[in-house]
Formats: C-alpha cells, sequence, structure tokens
C-alpha cells in the first residue's frame, strides 16, 4: 500500500509541471515536435512565431517553452523576455541552426536563467534528454527537504 501511495505522490509531482509551449515559424517542425512530445506524456501547445507565442502564453501557462531563435516579429529571445514578465521562473530551451551567432545572449541566457540550447537540426532524443533534467529538477523541487539533499545535482551545457 506504500509503494502504491508512493508512486502515486510521484505521478502528481511528475504530471503538474509537464507543460510546454513550442514557439516556432516552420509549423511542421512545430507540429511533429508537439507529436513527439505529446506521445512522451506532455501537454504541448503549439505557436507559428515569437507574437502568438506571447500572446498565448496567459492561458497556457507553461512550465517549459521551446524556441526557435529567429522568427518574425519578437524573435526567441525578445518572447521571453516578454514572458518571464508573466512567468519569471519559465524554463527555457532555444533551438537554433547558428547559435554561434547569437553566442553572447545565449551565456546570459544560461547563466542567468539556466537556459538549455539545442542546436537544429536535432532529433527527437536529443530533445527528450534536455526536457528530462528540466523534468527531474521540477520533481525534485516537490520532493520533501531530506530526499532532496540526497540527490546529486544537474548539471546543463549549452552547444
Amino acid at each position: 500500500m506504500f509503494l502504491v501511495w508512493g508512486l502515486l505522490r510521484f505521478r502528481c509531482i511528475v504530471s503538474s509541471f509537464q507543460t510546454i509551449l513550442i514557439v516556432d515559424d516552420d509549423e511542421l517542425l512545430a507540429g511533429m515536435l508537439a507529436e513527439v512530445l505529446r506521445e512522451d506524456g506532455y501537454q504541448v501547445s503549439t505557436a507559428r512565431n515569437g507574437l502568438h507565442g506571447y500572446s498565448i502564453y496567459p492561458k497556457h501557462q507553461a512550465e517549459i517553452v521551446l524556441a526557435d531563435i529567429e522568427m518574425p516579429g519578437l524573435d526567441g529571445f525578445e518572447m521571453m523576455r516578454c514572458i518571464r514578465d508573466i512567468n519569471p521562473s519559465v524554463r527555457t530551451i532555444y533551438m537554433s541552426g547558428a547559435p554561434g551567432q547569437h553566442r553572447r545572449i545565449l551565456i546570459t541566457e544560461v547563466q542567468k536563467f539556466g537556459a538549455t540550447v539545442l542546436r537544429k537540426p536535432f532529433d527527437t532524443l536529443d530533445l527528450l534528454r534536455v526536457l528530462s533534467p528540466v523534468a527531474n529538477e521540477k520533481a525534485v523541487q516537490g520532493l520533501p527537504k531530506y530526499e532532496r539533499d540526497q540527490r546529486k545535482p544537474i548539471w546543463k551545457q549549452a552547444v
């Protein structure tokens, strides 16, 4: 009985943070990523550009934003600045085919906000690996302090 209660408690903790907003002007890519993430148990919303992502964020309040950097209107960085006004603790995973062009800003994003970077093209396993530490970190925050202290830190690297 205790084991069942523990599993149910863990499931509640894990399911409470699995909301993702995917923002990419490549609607085909956004749709494919959404399908993969839904199959993996995430609740996913998509937006077609930065302005659209910012405008739907208040309704969805996603814990994780998976954002392309270069988009028409608001780019990924501008969109995240606006979204952080609504939710300063939102987690960000940036996607870019040329992250080197944005190196200075990305370093600041990683250091200041704990952002992660995926270099396009990437496969779904790369995305799931990046999401897993984010999910595990949220689950650990929901644990009692004595359980939290026994876990090893999770390190993130930017591309």
